[in-house]
This record gives structure tokens, C-alpha cells and sequence, in this order.
């Protein structure tokens, strides 16, 4: 009896990045520890809010900061994500340094492009 296997398609590849809730703000480092500056994180009453600067994907009433985060990196693209890196300036390499000691963060793995998403994307 032989059997026949389908190939099985490659995995997407994928790529790292750590959200970080510190000062009212939302950064992100990729594997090359860039970091930048994707938004506002606000408080009101104990909920948290936030809006990116790129796209202004936004949302409110989230539990905690890294309920926010979680919340981001469920909802970001990897091309979104991709073009603020390429546009936006390292903050390592600021003359004011960003204190991420004790902040929120979540490590996140993402495909680079998953499947049935575009090359492109209009979102960005």
C-alpha cells in the first residue's frame, strides 16, 4: 500500500518584537533591539487607553498596561510594524534615554507575512 503525503507548506517566517508600556507611551524593540515609539497609553478611572501615532489603531477600557499591550500586538500587522522601524528614529540613540526598568512588556512573536495577507498594506 503506498501512501501519499501532501508537502506541507512552510512555516511563515517570523520575527520578534517586546512591547513595553513606560510613561504614558507604547514602544516596541524588534531582534535587532531597535526601539521606537509607536503611542499614547493613558489612564482614566483604572481602565487604560491608547492610540498609535502610524495608523491611529486605538481602543479603551483595557484592564491594565499590558492588557493594552496584549491587545496592540494582537491587532497590529507585521507591515505595519515594519514601516514605523524603517521610519521612525531609534530611541537608544536618543540624548534622552527611555527608563524601561520595571515597565509593562510582552514578547511577541509574528509572522512576516501570514497567510492570506496582502504584500501590501493600506493600513500603513
Amino acid at each position: 500500500m503506498t501512501t501519499s503525503f501532501a508537502p506541507a507548506e512552510p512555516a511563515a517566517p517570523r520575527q520578534a518584537f517586546t512591547f513595553y508600556a513606560a510613561d504614558g507611551r507604547i514602544y516596541v524593540s524588534n531582534g535587532d533591539q531597535k526601539l521606537i515609539d509607536l503611542g499614547e497609553l493613558t489612564e482614566k478611572d483604572g481602565r487604560f487607553a491608547y492610540v498609535l501615532d502610524g495608523n491611529q489603531q486605538a481602543a479603551e477600557g483595557l484592564a491594565s498596561p499590558s492588557a493594552a499591550l496584549r491587545h496592540i500586538a494582537d491587532h497590529v500587522r507585521y507591515l505595519f510594524l515594519d514601516g514605523q522601524f524603517t521610519a521612525l528614529a531609534d530611541l537608544r540613540e536618543d540624548r534622552t534615554p527611555v527608563h524601561l526598568d520595571g515597565a509593562a512588556r510582552i514578547d511577541v512573536m509574528m509572522d512576516v507575512l501570514p497567510r492570506a495577507e496582502p504584500m501590501e498594506d493600506a493600513t500603513v
